[in-house]
C-alpha cells in the first residue's frame, strides 16, 4: 500500500527555508563585496602606474593575512574545499579576511579572481547558521555546500552553473545529490538578491549560425584538445611558482619573496601592458565582444603574472584568471584556424574552466548561460575533452578524484569508507609526494613556510 512520504515533505521545506536564508546572506554580501571591489578599482586609476608599488603591497598583504587573526586560515577555495571534506567548519574571521585582501590584492595590481572571496564568505556565513542552529556534520557539510554555490551564483550572475560548480569541484566524478536541491535554491537565491542590489553581469550571447559540419566539429575536437594542454600548462605554473617562491622565502625572507614577486609583476605591466594584472576582466570581455588581441601570448602571460601574484603572497581566486587565460587562448587558436575570433574565445573560456578544475559539466551549462544556447553542444564537446586531457591535474589541491580519467585505478566516493578514502587519496599523491621529496634535498624544511 502506498504511504506517503511525510519525512521527505519536511525535509525538503526545511532545506528551502535554509538554503534561502543562506541564498539572501550570501547574495548580501556578494553584492557588497562586488561593489567595494568596483569603487577600489576605479579609484585606482586615477593613478596609472599604481602597479609600481606591488613589491611593497604584497609584503602587506602577507603580514596581514599571517599576522592579524593567525589562526583563521582557511581564505582560500582550496582551503574551503578542504574543510568541507573533512566535514570541519569555516571561520567567519577567515571569510572576512577572504573579502579584504582580495580587494586589496586586486586594487593593487595582483592577477586574482573575485570569485574565491564570495565563495569563502558563503561557506562562513553558512557554517556560522549551522553553529548556530546546532545541526549535525552531514547538514553542516551541506549548508557550506550551498554557501560555495551561493557564492560562485552571485558573483558572475550564472544561477544554475554556479550552484552546480560548488556541487562538482569537491569531489571529481561524484555530484552531492542529496545537496543539488538546496544549492540551487541557494544560487538562485543569491543571484535574485545581488540582482535586486543593483550589480551589473556582462552576457555575450553568440551571434554566430550554428550549422552543423565535420569540418567545424572536427576544429572544435582539436580546439579541446588545445585548451586541455592550456589547463595542464596553467596549473603547472602556478605549482611551479610556488616552489620556487618557497625557495626565496627559505633563502631569505617572507619579504624578499613578495618584494621579488611584486617587482616581477611591475616589470611585466611596464614591459608589456597592465591588462594582465589586476582582475583583468577587460582582458576576456574585449575578446568575447570580437575585439583584437593585444598579444598572441596573452593567456601566457596572464598565467604567469596569476602563478606569481599567488606565490609572492597575494589572496584571492584563480577562476576570474583562467577565464582570462582561456578565452585569450581560444583568441589566438581562433587566428590559426580561421575561425570566429568571440566564438572561440567563448569555447576557450569554458573549456579552460572544465580542464582547470575539473568541472565539465557546470562548465558546460555555465556557456549557455553566458554566450546562448546554440554554443551548447561544442561547448560541451570541448570543455569534456579539456577535462580528460588534464588526468590528475587541478588548480585545487584539496579536491578528490573519484575516478581514473585513463579508465585504470579502483574508483573511490565519498560514501566509502575513511581509510579507503585515505588509501586511494595516497595513490592519487603517490608523484606529489615524490616530488617533494626530491624537493627537500635542495630546499631543506620545504613545509616550514606554510607554519609561518
Amino acid at each position: 500500500m502506498f504511504r506517503y512520504p511525510q519525512n521527505n515533505f519536511w525535509n525538503i521545506v526545511k532545506w528551502f527555508f535554509l538554503a534561502t536564508c543562506i541564498g539572501i546572506a550570501v547574495g548580501v554580501l556578494d553584492a557588497l563585496f562586488l561593489k567595494a571591489l568596483d569603487a577600489a578599482i576605479l579609484w585606482r586609476n586615477h593613478f596609472p602606474l599604481y602597479f609600481l608599488g606591488l613589491p611593497f603591497f604584497l609584503y602587506v598583504i602577507w603580514l596581514l593575512s599571517r599576522r592579524v587573526a593567525p589562526q583563521a586560515q582557511d581564505y582560500s577555495t582550496d582551503a574551503v574545499i578542504h574543510r568541507i571534506n573533512a566535514y570541519q567548519p569555516v571561520g567567519l574571521v577567515s571569510a572576512f579576511k577572504s573579502l579584504a585582501l582580495s580587494i586589496l590584492t586586486m586594487t593593487v595590481g595582483g592577477s586574482a579572481g573575485k570569485e574565491a572571496p564570495c565563495a569563502d564568505a558563503g561557506a562562513g556565513v553558512a557554517s556560522a547558521l549551522g553553529r548556530l542552529l546546532r545541526v549535525s556534520p552531514q547538514s553542516l557539510r551541506k549548508m557550506m555546500i550551498c554557501g560555495v554555490s551561493a557564492g560562485f551564483a552571485g558573483v558572475f550572475g550564472v544561477p544554475i552553473s554556479g550552484a552546480l560548480f560548488g556541487l562538482e569541484v569537491l569531489w571529481v566524478g561524484y555530484i552531492f545529490y542529496d545537496a543539488m536541491f538546496p544549492a540551487f535554491i541557494a544560487g538562485i537565491t543569491a543571484f535574485q538578491v545581488t540582482t535586486w542590489l543593483g550589480v551589473d553581469y556582462i552576457y555575450h550571447p553568440m551571434n554566430f549560425a550554428p550549422v552543423f559540419a565535420e569540418q567545424f566539429f572536427l576544429k572544435v575536437i582539436l580546439a579541446g584538445l588545445f585548451f586541455g594542454m592550456v589547463s595542464v600548462m596553467f596549473t603547472e605554473v602556478m605549482k611551479c611558482a610556488k616552489v620556487v617562491f618557497r625557495y626565496i622565502t627559505l633563502r631569505t625572507s617572507p619579504f624578499w619573496r613578495c618584494f621579488i614577486g611584486g617587482a616581477i609583476l611591475a616589470a611585466v605591466g611596464l614591459l608589456t601592458s597592465p591588462l594582465y594584472l589586476g582582475l583583468g576582466l577587460d582582458g576576456f570581455n574585449g575578446v568575447l565582444a570580437g575585439g583584437e588581441l593585444q598579444s598572441p601570448f596573452g593567456f601566457l602571460i596572464k598565467s604567469f603574472t596569476t602563478a606569481v601574484t599567488f606565490a609572492a603572497g597575494g589572496v584571492g581566486g584563480v577562476i576570474t584568471p583562467i577565464f582570462f587565460v582561456g578565452a585569450q587562448a581560444g583568441a589566438t587558436l581562433a587566428e590559426v584556424f580561421g575561425m570566429d575570433p568571440a566564438t572561440m574565445a567563448a569555447l576557450g573560456l569554458v573549456a579552460v574552466l572544465a580542464g582547470t578544475a575539473n568541472t565539465p559539466l557546470s562548465a558546460s551549462i555555465m556557456a549557455i548561460e553566458l554566450f546562448g544556447a546554440e554554443i551548447a553542444p561544442y561547448a560541451a564537446v570541448a570543455c569534456v575533452i579539456s577535462f580528460l586531457l588534464t588526468g590528475r591535474q587541478s588548480v585545487f589541491s584539496s579536491q578528490f578524484i573519484s575516478f581514473d580519467k585513463e579508465g585504470e585505478g579502483e574508483p573511490v566516493s565519498p560514501l566509502d569508507s575513511p581509510d579507503k578514502i585515505r588509501r586511494m587519496s595516497g595513490r592519487k599523491g603517490l608523484l606529489l609526494r615524490t616530488f617533494k621529496d626530491m624537493s627537500r634535498h635542495l630546499i631543506p624544511k620545504f613545509d616550514e613556510d606554510d607554519k609561518k
